[in-house]
Parts: structure tokens; sequence; C-alpha cells
């Protein structure tokens, strides 16, 4: 049996969504970062970083970290939503844009704004520069495209999905700037599994 170690954040809530829309059977462990969850035994014995979520299947000798590898581990052991054949490069420069670039700068962004005793200014308007930036370029390409492959539904969605309805939330403005990408994450927090995995991730 698969279990998922997982917290309510936008990391969390893709994995439990890549669950959930693949139909894998998994059981699930909330950890709470507030009450130092993170750092207990049974977190440390499956992930000695601490960090969140893990995927793990002791029988399969199965252990997995983080969003991106556990999504694309569940997609690809139950070949569900891959990307298209001859989407894949957009498939790699679409997950990279949110990983590596527009993920960090939340973060970064709630950090600097949430967590910090002082909110820092400069770097919150440095972010928030930078944030816009990537989201026009995704409304730009959503204008075009029913989803970020195209017509396809895919595991790059999925990946999306909570940034749009979890992280997006702390914008001034929310996502009013960029209707493309309200219009897409409406349609897809309309799928049951979508809408099954951010409850599976909330719930404590």
């Amino acid at each position: 049996m698969l279990t998922l170690f997982t917290v309510p954040t936008a990391n969390g809530q893709r994995a439990s969504i890549a669950l959930e829309e693949c139909g894998t059977e998994y059981a699930i462990r909330h950890v709470d970062f507030t009450k130092g969850e993170h750092r207990s035994t049974d977190v440390l014995a499956v992930n000695p970083l601490g960090r969140l979520p893990v995927l793990v299947d002791e029988s399969a000798g199965l252990n997995v970290y983080g969003s991106l590898a556990i999504v694309r581990t569940v997609t690809r052991l139950a070949d569900c939503l891959l990307p298209p054949a001859g989407t894949e490069t957009a498939a790699d420069h679409w997950t990279g844009i949110l990983m590596t670039d527009l993920s960090p700068c939340f973060a970064s962004q709630f950090h600097l704004g949430v967590l910090a005793p002082e909110p820092y200014a400069w770097g919150l308007d440095y972010y928030a520069e930078v944030i816009d930036r990537i989201l026009a370029h995704i409304d730009a390409h959503l204008a075009d495209n029913e989803f970020f492959l195209g017509a396809a539904y895919s595991y790059v969605d999925m990946l999306m999905y909570p940034t749009a309805a979890t992280s997006a939330t702390r914008l001034s403005e929310g996502l009013r700037p960029y209707p493309a990408i309200e219009r897409w994450r409406g349609t897809v927090g309309a799928r049951p599994a979508v809408q099954r995995g951010m409850a599976a991730s909330r719930s404590m």
C-alpha cells in the first residue's frame, strides 16, 4: 500500500491530485509543520531532510520525495495522463518554468511577506514583478490552448493547478489580470479527481 506523507500546500496538493487522477489506492499521513511533526521519527525515517511530500511503499521499496518526482512516478507507473507523443519537450518546458521559476518565487514571496518578522518590501516587489512576467507568459499560452499541451489534459496541468488555486490567492488581484489562466483554473478545478486531491491534502 502506498502512503503519502503530505502537507496542505501546493506541493502536497500536486501529489494527491496525481494519485486521485490515476485512480491509485493510497493512505494519507498528514504532517503538521506548525507542531514540528516534520521532525518526528516516522517522517525522518522516510525523508531525513524532514521535507514533504513523500510517497512510500515499503513492500515495493518505493520512496519518492518531492511533488514533481511523485507526480512523474505515479503517472508513469499507472500509464496515466502522460504527455501525448510529440509534446514531451513542451511538457518539460512548462514543468521547468513551474518548478524552477514560478514556484520558488511564490515560496520566497511567502517567506518574505508572511513568515518574516517584518515584511521585506524590496524582496516582495522584486518577486511580484517576476511572478507577473511568468504569469503573463502562461496566460498568453493558455489564451490559445485549452490545456498546457494543447487539447490534452496531462500531468503538466496537475502540477500547475495548485499554484493557481493556492499560491496565486496571495496576489493582490488574484488571477483577475490573467483571464486565460482563470478560465483554465475553472476547467481543471471542476474535475472530480482534482477536487478529491485538493480535499485530501487539506484535510487535517
